[in-house]
Formats: C-alpha cells, structure tokens, sequence
C-alpha cells in the first residue's frame, strides 16, 4: 500500500515546510499556533486550509478512502490530518502547487515521526492531484459531497424542498464574510464608511438600514475602530431579529440569554431605556460585560437560568428577546464542529427550549412582545416551538415570523417570532 510515485529531493528530513502548512496542522491536531505572529500571506494561506479541512472533513475523507487500502481510521490521526489538509489544497486551491503541498505532506510525516507513512501520504496523494477534476465532479450523496451529517440532510429533505436543501449546504461550504454593524450612538455611519475605506479595507457590501458592512474575514482587532468601540460583531440576520422585536425609545428591555452581547447592544442602538443582560455563563457575561464596555454603553448583566422563574421580573418588560441554546445549524459555516452534532444532540434541546420560551413569558407586561429567535434552520427548534407555546398561551399571538437562509442573503440561517402578550 505504501507503494507508488518517487519522493521528490525536497522531502528530506531537512525539508523546508511552509509555515502555513505548519501552523495549519497544528491547529488542526489541538495544539498551539498563533497565526497572528505570521505573515499575512502565511497566515491567511493557513486559515484558508483549516477551514477548508474542518467544511470538506466527509468529502475529503470519501475521496482519500478511494486510494486507501486500509480503512483511514486506522490511520495515525496525525498522518490522517496531514493527507486531509494537503487533499484539501489539491482539490480547493487552484493556486497552490500540486508539487508543493504532496512534497510538505511527506516532509511532515517524516517530521511528525511518521516516515514509513512517507511514500503512501505521496502515493495518494499524487492520484488526488491527477483525479482532481473527476473527484470533484463524482456523483455523491449530498450530505458526503458537503460534509453534513445524515440526520440533518434528512431532516431538511423531510421539511424543505430539494433547491433549498441543497443551496444551504453549498452556501455552508463557503468563507463568510466579517458582519460589522456600527455604532451610530459614537459615530455617523457614512462616516465610519469613509474611515474603513480610507485604511484600503474592502466593503463588500452595506446594509444602510441597519448601519452594517460586510468586509472579508480578518482579525477583528486589525480595523479601524475596534478599540475605540465603533463597531460589533453581529449577523444581519440577528440584528434584524432585533429590529423585529420593535424596541423602541423610553423601553425596558431583558435579554435573557444575552452572551456575547450582540441583541443588548442592537437594543441599545435602537433607544432602550432600560436593558437587563443576562446569561447563564459567568465566562460568557464577562465577555458581555468587556463588549459594553468597549462600546461605551452602560448595560447591567445578570447571571441567571433563563428557566427559573424570578418574581421580581414577573410582567416587568416592555420586550423579552429568548434567543435560545439551539443546534446552531444555521451558523455551520461559522463553527463546523456543528457537523459532528447527533441528531439526539439536537433533539435533547427541545425541552430545554420550551421551558426557556414557558418561563420567559411570565416577564412580558401586557401588550409587550416575547421575540424568539435560533440560529437553526430547523423547523422543530422554531415554527413547531413557537406554534407548540402559542397552543398553550392563547394570551399571546404571533405578529410575524422572520428566517434567513445563507444561500439566499448570504446572512446566517435564522430564526425568529414577535409574539405579543394581548
């Protein structure tokens, strides 16, 4: 099995590895690489290859298993992310060398301590390069050719049609792009416009309604106004779950599973009086608590279940905004271990929600709103939730419902309902 295709010189004991490929396999094995003391090139080469490793882990592991005698979980993990990582580069990156990434690949098992896996990383990985195209075009499953699990390419087969299904596991597939929504409260929002244009930043689009721009993924720190609080980090989609819930001027706000802060601070933005912070985290509210600070606004947190009951919060809210723990399959593109989720994993959180959005409810005053909201594009975290609570609390009714879909705005896939206490 070890057979095939000659080592190039290059693949010594001394060999040169890119620092790329480097810090990329040991970020992919769990150990520590500071990409932000690279090179921006390097560092950027490197990101792009981890999360090309971490969206395409199925598809990359069918396409090696096609020149693997032996199963590849019998593979040293390491030497198992070695030919991930440079399969990854031979079949996405159309810039990189072939040569290169097979030649680092050999010289990284003889560097891990792994030579006599040398000639069989070579060998498979040569017959990736000469079948890039048809292994590219091979008719698959689509939960193999983008790397989704089973249960939920079945569940989105059983609730939405096969175009949306298979447009939200492509989209799944791509980089996304960096949301900045902006702090109007300390600068106009043209002006901060002009500001991250004149530091050569790429806009790549903007949203005037909600005073955001989307710019390509880079370290947050790196642009212009970050210390100086002028802008967060949130999705569209979630801040227009916000804007849905209709805050308005002179309101008393409670966002009760708050972290990281993004809805208390859209809240903020658009005239809360009033806003409670809370979340069940202590390490979660202290990141809350840093992100107001950052911003200047002085929000209080909480640290509180979301499921217990507290008397003092019974009918005191104007809006309640239950942004529940969920599967997050919306958000796979951001955070690909989703993908090793079970099916059971999803459903231990239906009770969970429920009994958040029950006890939720006794805070809204009369003619206040509850706003519930997932970053899941299930429809069993959310319009079955939101219908299964409205059986149950003929008091409240449902205004509108709100989902976004990747593939279709290009924002995260999202969920929300303003329901209103009559």
């Amino acid at each position: 099995m070890y057979a095939g295709g000659g080592l190039s010189p290059r693949t010594s004991d001394q060999a040169v590895i890119s620092q790329a490929r480097t810090a990329a396999l040991r970020k992919l094995t769990g150990k520590t690489a500071d990409l932000q003391q690279m090179k921006a090139a390097d560092r950027r080469l490197a990101e792009r290859i981890v999360a090309q490793v971490q969206q395409n882990g199925r598809f990359l592991d069918a396409c090696l298993q096609e020149y693997a005698e032996t199963p590849l979980s019998r593979l040293r993990p390491d030497v198992l992310t070695i030919l991930r990582l440079s399969a990854a580069q031979l079949l996405f990156f159309e810039r990189v060398p072939a040569s290169a990434a097979v030649n680092d690949a050999v010289a990284m098992c003889r560097r891990n301590k792994a030579p006599y896996a040398a000639g069989f990383v070579n060998a498979v990985l040569r017959r990736v390069a000469a079948d890039r195209d048809r292994l590219l075009s091979a008719d698959r499953e689509p939960a193999v050719r983008y790397s989704h699990p089973d249960w939920l390419a079945d569940l989105l087969r059983e609730q939405f049609d096969e175009e949306t299904m298979l447009g939200f596991m492509k989209a799944n597939q791509e980089i996304p792009s960096l949301c900045l929504q902006v702090n109007t409260l300390r600068i106009p929002f043209q002006d901060y416009l002009r500001k991250i244009s004149d530091q050569g930043i790429i806009i790549r689009s903007v949203n005037e309604p909600h005073a955001s721009l989307r710019t390509d993924s880079i370290p947050v720190e790196s642009l212009p106004g970050y210390h100086e609080g002028l802008f967060y980090i949130q999705d569209d989609a979630a801040r227009m779950a916000v804007k849905l819930a209709l805050v308005g001027q002179g309101q008393k706000v409670l966002d009760a599973c708050a972290a990281p802060g993004g809805k208390s601070m859209a809240a903020a933005l658009d005239g809360a009086e009033q806003i409670t912070a809370c979340d069940i985290s202590t390490v979660r509210l202290k990141r809350c608590r840093e992100n107001f600070s950052r911003l200047s606004l002085k929000i209080p947190t909480c640290c509180a279940d979301a499921a217990e009951f507290r008397a003092e919060w019974e009918r005191a809210f104007d809006v309640v905004l239950a942004d529940v723990p969920c599967s997050g399959t919306g958000i796979i593109r951001k955070q690909p271990e989703i993908r090793t989720k079970s099916r059971e994993d999803m459903e231990s959180l239906l009770p969970v929600q429920s009994g958040i959005l029950n006890n939720l409810s006794r805070y809204v005053r009369p003619g206040g709103i509850l706003l519930y909201s997932t970053c899941s594009v299930l429809k069993n975290e959310d319009e079955c939730q939101t219908a299964a609570f409205l059986r149950s609390h003929p008091e409240f009714m449902l205004e509108e419902e709100f989902r976004s879909w990747p593939q279709y705005s290009g924002n995260d896939g999202f969920y929300a309902a303003r329901i209103r206490k009559q």
